[in-house]
C-alpha cells in the first residue's frame, strides 16, 4: 500500500471532489507506476488564515506521495505530471496551486517517523488513539480519511 498525504485549504473541496481526487490520484499513480499498487489518501485541511503564499492567503495544496526507493527519474516525472494533471482536472487548481512530491519510501517513512518523534513518548499512545479515532470518524461521517485540524467540525 502506498500512502498519499494531501494538505489543502479548508473548504476548498466538496465531498464529491474529495472522492474524485482520491480516485484520480490513485488511478494516475497506478497507470504511471504499476497496477499492483493500492493507495490510501489522508487529508489535512488547513484552517483559513493560517497559511500564506507570497504574503497573501494561500490557495496552495500540497500532495506528498510515497514511491519505490530509487525510482527512475523519468518514471517519477511522468507519474508526477499525470498526478498533477489529475489533481488539477478535479480541483480546478491552476499550475501554481499545487506542490506535488513523489518521495522514496525510505524518506517518506523517515518523515513520518520524525513527525511522530516530536511527540513526548508518554503522550504517543493517546495521540495515536485520537488520530485513529478521528480517521475512522471522518471516513464514516465525511467519506474520506482526514486528520484532525484545529477548526470547528474537525
Amino acid at each position: 500500500m502506498r500512502r498519499i498525504l494531501c494538505t489543502i485549504q479548508q473548504g476548498s473541496l466538496t465531498s464529491s471532489q474529495f472522492r474524485a481526487a482520491e480516485r484520480a490520484l490513485g488511478e494516475s499513480y497506478r497507470e504511471s507506476l504499476g497496477t499492483g499498487y493500492r493507495t490510501v489518501v489522508v487529508w489535512c485541511e488547513i484552517p483559513r488564515g493560517q497559511s500564506y503564499t507570497e504574503n497573501k492567503p494561500s490557495t496552495m495544496s500540497w500532495v506528498l506521495a510515497e514511491t519505490d526507493d530509487g525510482l527512475d527519474p523519468t518514471r517519477r516525472e511522468h507519474a508526477m505530471r499525470a498526478m498533477s494533471q489529475a489533481w488539477n482536472s478535479i480541483t480546478g487548481a491552476g499550475p501554481n496551486d499545487l506542490m506535488l512530491a513523489l518521495v522514496d519510501s525510505a524518506l517518506f517513512s523517515r518523515y513520518l517517523d520524525l513527525n511522530r518523534a516530536r511527540i513526548r513518548p508518554a503522550a504517543r499512545p493517546v495521540f495515536l488513539l485520537r488520530t485513529l479515532t478521528h480517521l475512522v470518524a471522518s471516513r464514516l461521517t465525511r467519506g474520506h480519511l482526514a486528520i484532525a485540524a484545529n477548526h470547528p467540525g474537525s
